[in-house]
């Protein structure tokens, strides 16, 4: 089988979220047997950056015309295929929400991370929410089969928009190999953080991530865990941010030791992760809830929100809460903490759940179900 990448979220200067999986999927398809991978980007003119991607073969420049441009035109209905000077494959994947129209392709798949976009507007761009109204319904219309990363975003996928679940392949996200790998990095001092231990969250600042009530249920904890564990929230200020950094002012103000570290180097990432007492995740949605993952893959116990998407992360490796109780959360971070049997045990849970993702299923899952097309 003949198979196709657009790669395009790899040829930029920052990866994002979507860059890092485009990445990983696409090197696991060059990995699979009796097929042939094609990896292609736009870059008109010469410039845009060369993806990091290893493969097999260098990937392929696509020349049409600079991918704004492109992008623009598509999302108001100017249909030029993007395949025209492409070689023909049986098997085109998009990993970016948007299906380009194609003409040298007999398949196509196009990866929808999850419905942000339709359940909370109000954390996405303009211009990326108008663009996202316009193209995924027709992407659902349009691709042969979609992609997503969670069975929570894939029964989303199926209510909003009455799609065949039986189109619809789930690959779950797997940790990098750095988080299961010891990082000695020093984080304490570089970031301010006032105590050895610490309860930890990354994540921008926005209302799905719902940090206030973490925030919340850290201050309501007995003041001698306070004085041994500070909260560290880390990540940038996102959308609708002012009532987050109201709340870890006035946490701060009143002398609680909550430190913001802002974004931190992703070589220190899994220093974080490993090196916190417990990592709690209190989001309200998710696409799939990757640093749940990454935690267990540092033997770190994680408290997450009780919904769907994080149960589907966590397993039974980690103790859940209500969402919208601070209470809930404080009892569940209170039991890790004080209860040295559970925490082991849900470490040892953890790693095992986090090394049962794997980017090879994910591939045979993709080429299984091209192949019964």
């Amino acid at each position: 089988m003949n198979i196709r990448m657009e790669i395009s979220p790899l040829a930029t200067q920052s990866i994002s979220g979507v860059g890092h999986y485009t990445k990983r999927l696409t090197e696991a398809l060059d990995a699979e047997p009796n097929t042939t991978l094609t990896a292609t980007y736009f870059n008109f003119l010469n410039r845009q950056k060369t993806p990091d991607v290893t493969l097999k073969r260098n990937p392929i420049k696509n020349p049409l015309i600079p991918l704004r441009v492109y992008a623009k035109l598509q999302s108001f209905n100017v249909r030029i295929p993007f395949d025209l000077f492409l070689p023909k494959a049986d098997l085109t994947v998009f990993p970016n929400f948007v299906t380009w129209p194609t003409i040298r392709s007999k398949r196509s798949a196009t990866v929808v991370h999850d419905l942000t976009y339709l359940y909370f507007p109000e954390v996405v761009e303009d211009k990326n929410l108008a663009h996202l109204r316009r193209v995924v319904p027709r992407t659902l219309k349009e691709a042969d089969f979609i992609i997503t990363v969670s069975e929570a975003v894939k029964a989303e996928i199926v209510k909003e928009f009455s799609y065949d679940p039986s189109r619809c392949i789930v690959t779950p996200v797997p940790a990098e190999p750095e988080y299961f790998t010891e990082n000695t990095n020093e984080i304490h001092k570089k970031y301010g953080i006032p105590t050895e231990r610490f309860i930890f969250f990354i994540g921008n600042m926005e209302p799905r991530k719902n940090q206030k009530t973490l925030i919340e249920a850290y201050q309501l904890l007995p003041d001698e865990i306070k004085a041994e564990y500070s909260l560290v929230l880390a990540g940038g200020k996102g959308w609708k941010s002012d009532s987050t950094q109201k709340a870890i002012a006035d946490a701060q103000a009143a002398g609680e030791k909550v430190v913001h570290t802002g974004y931190i180097d992703q070589t220190d990432s899994p220093a974080f992760f490993q090196k916190a007492s417990l990592y709690v995740m209190p989001s309200t949605y998710e696409g799939f809830g990757m640093p749940v993952v990454e935690a267990m893959a540092g033997n770190t116990p994680v408290v997450a929100s009780d919904i769907p998407v994080l149960r589907e992360a966590g397993g039974d490796a980690a103790l859940y809460a209500d969402p919208a109780s601070p209470a809930s959360f404080r009892d569940a971070i209170l039991r890790v903490l004080t209860t040295p049997t559970l925490a082991q045990e849900m470490r040892e849970k953890g790693a095992r759940h986090a090394r049962s993702f794997s980017w090879k299923e994910n591939a045979d899952r993709i080429v299984s179900y091209a192949k019964s097309l």
